[in-house]
């Protein structure tokens, strides 16, 4: 009978350490989960995405998928460029709201440029569900005419115009656009 209650203070013992490591372990992926979401929050000037606010983009020439050629001279004021690409999880996280965001716009799909960062065959999806929002620009990577123009280090970025295509707004999440409602 001795073995008996041993074998089950041994399987208690087990059963206790095992349940204090995984607590531990839930409490370390909160903290994980918690400094990617504050990395994410960039303090201002510091560690942009795009060219920050103020900025002249640079020149560039590209053809949406209705195969209109786009120019900076074609940037008007309040037009939206907006960098998506579907290996990101942020990109995901954002498009609603960006969609929210966009079908709202004065000017509707003439006043936002989406730019698809990936092969064409990943883009796919991602295109059918913005083409009614916006112009497709579809670009391989931030290697891109657009992504330089803009100093694209990341994705997803978020560039209101101004005037003379200069960025009045920028930012990787939607609700840093005038207007926008936060998630």
């Amino acid at each position: 009978m001795s073995v008996l209650w041993v074998a089950l203070a041994v399987v208690f013992v087990i059963c206790l350490l095992n349940l204090m490591l995984t607590l531990a372990v839930i409490r370390r992926l909160r903290e994980h989960t918690e400094l990617i979401n504050r990395g994410r929050v960039q303090p201002p000037g510091q560690g942009e995405i795009t060219l920050p606010a103020g900025s002249q983009v640079g020149d560039f020439r590209v053809v949406t998928g209705d195969n209109r050629e786009v120019t900076r001279d074609d940037l008007r004021d309040g037009m939206l460029v907006v960098f998506f690409s579907p290996r990101c999880p942020s990109c995901e996280e954002q498009k609603p709201a960006f969609v929210r965001y966009a079908s709202e716009l004065p000017g509707g799909r003439d006043n936002v440029i989406a730019v698809l960062l990936g092969s064409p065959e990943e883009l796919s999806g991602l295109r059918e569900e913005l083409g009614g929002l916006a112009q497709i620009v579809v670009e391989a990577d931030v290697d891109g005419a657009m992504s330089k123009a803009f100093g694209l280090s990341g994705y997803p970025a978020f560039c209101l115009m101004g005037p003379d295509g200069v960025l009045a707004v920028t930012g990787f999440q939607v609700d840093v656009l005038p207007g926008a409602v936060a998630l």
